[in-house]
């Protein structure tokens, strides 16, 4: 082991404040993680597939009145008449791709939340281990640090 060469007491309390303020931080630091986390999987879980559910909803709502003006329009409109209807056939295409995006963004979604919990376990552990670290080892450094600090006082006393 190295010598510290420490030339005042004061610096060892300078240092034992810094081991405290570290600790304090690094646990502040780990809740904001724990709740980012929390959040995006509130966001996966729950908020994203709602929007996509609502608007599948919604693009089978266009789809089906974009379908019955197409259909409207060709009962009226004469077989030989090829431009005639070409709107409704437009929206109506707007429509089917609208749903069929809403769909594949369902399904990615599925492959996004498993994906996120995989990713979720993985840093999880490793958010538990910074905790642990702030928890019980710069608690432990300081603990030792302020009794060590108590005696060197105590004989500089004498």
């Amino acid at each position: 082991m190295g010598e510290a060469n420490v030339k005042s007491l004061e610096a060892i309390d300078r240092f034992i404040e810094s081991i405290a303020t570290l600790r304090h931080d690094t646990r502040k630091q780990v809740d904001e993680i724990r709740q980012q986390l929390h959040r995006v999987s509130q966001w996966l879980e729950s908020e994203l597939p709602e929007y996509w559910s609502n608007e599948k909803r919604l693009a089978d709502k266009k789809f089906i009145e974009a379908r019955e003006e197409l259909l409207r329009c060709q009962a009226k409109s004469r077989a030989e008449d090829e431009t005639s209807c070409s709107v409704q056939r437009k929206m109506l295409q707007k429509a089917v791709a609208r749903r069929s995006l809403c769909e594949d963004r369902m399904r990615h979604i599925q492959q996004c939340e498993m994906q996120w919990k995989q990713f979720l376990q993985e840093i999880s552990t490793d958010v538990r281990q910074v905790d642990d670290l702030a928890e019980s080892t710069l608690t432990n450094a300081w603990t030792r640090l302020q009794g060590t600090l108590d005696v060197l006082k105590k004989y500089a006393q004498q």
